[in-house]
């Protein structure tokens, strides 16, 4: 496995972790199971925040791997610390401590043990927040029941969010495409490749954004630029594994866990244009995606 690089230019770069707030997920029992596998009575109590514990367990993966200082990750009490920090960029930034919309939160760890907490949002869904939704209500697309579900083509308008661009570069994995980092110049690279405005593409009336799937040397599927990527094979879900070079999100492990989807390889060139993929991250949860060809963005370059 590669080294983290030591030059001057690579000074500054951060471990980074992007997590959902959304109030919703104070009625959600799943989440709080989520966060009950710490061990301390403030995790077993339902927070706003998306699998807060698989967050702050990626992080201390990543800070271990870089040589970071541990400590603030590690344990109920780090669990508690992270939380409280998250509830006080609430109140600092929007004026409450349990502030309901959705919203993205990126927490940044330093290697002197500092952590950054910025935001934006709200996001667009749920469109609606609740008043007094069942207690066993999560979120259809933060935790799904199953990926076919979030894949099926009559509930498009509900999650069909993205059109899916394979690169054709290929990208050597290392400790950067293993661990989220602030420094993405793999996934920069390739997000550069869209044009402003990337092939106009509306499907169910829903003007779908651009994400981009990354591709190892070995021609594998190593995950997107923004999302971890699901691709249907036969009658189950696969998702690239450890060994392709991305890294392990926190929905991927969710996912994992619950028997959603299996580990696999899946070469770039099995993935067909119009197919329909899942995509998962810990601020939007789970939506999907339809495949598009590459050459539309050359087309859309030369006009």
């Amino acid at each position: 496995m590669n080294t983290p690089p030591r030059s001057p230019s690579f000074d500054g770069y951060e471990i980074i972790s992007t997590i959902r707030s959304d109030e919703l997920l104070l009625h959600s029992r799943e989440n709080t199971l989520v966060n009950a596998q710490i061990p301390s009575t403030l995790a077993r109590s339902p927070v706003q925040f998306y699998m807060l514990s698989y967050h702050q367990d990626r992080m201390l993966d990543a800070a271990q791997a870089f040589g970071f200082p541990t400590s603030p990750l590690e344990g109920p009490t780090a669990f508690g610390e992270l939380l409280n920090m998250l509830h006080d960029h609430l109140e600092s930034v929007h004026n409450n401590r349990t502030y309901a919309a959705p919203l993205m939160l990126r927490i940044a760890f330093s290697a002197s043990g500092k952590f950054t907490i910025t935001s934006n949002g709200p996001h667009p869904l749920p469109a609606t927040i609740h008043q007094n939704p069942p207690t066993s209500y999560a979120g259809s697309h933060l935790y799904p029941g199953s990926l076919s579900t979030i894949a099926d083509p009559t509930l498009g308008a509900s999650y069909l969010r993205w059109q899916v661009f394979v690169t054709f570069d290929k990208v050597i994995p290392d400790l950067f495409t293993r661990h989220k980092t602030s420094y993405r110049r793999q996934y920069d690279k390739a997000l550069s490749l869209l044009p402003a405005y990337p092939a106009d593409f509306v499907l169910n009336g829903i003007h779908l954004q651009s994400e981009v799937l990354i591709v190892n040397d070995r021609g594998e599927i190593m995950e997107g630029c923004r999302f971890t990527p699901y691709f249907r094979r036969g009658d189950k879900w696969i998702t690239p594994g450890w060994g392709c070079g991305g890294n392990l999100g926190t929905t991927r492990r969710w996912a994992m866990e619950k028997g959603l989807c299996e580990v696999g390889v899946v070469n770039a060139g099995s993935v067909k244009d119009d197919d329909i993929i899942v995509l998962s991250n810990g601020a939007k949860g789970f939506q999907a995606g339809i495949v598009r060809p590459w050459k539309s963005l050359l087309a859309d370059e030369t006009k």
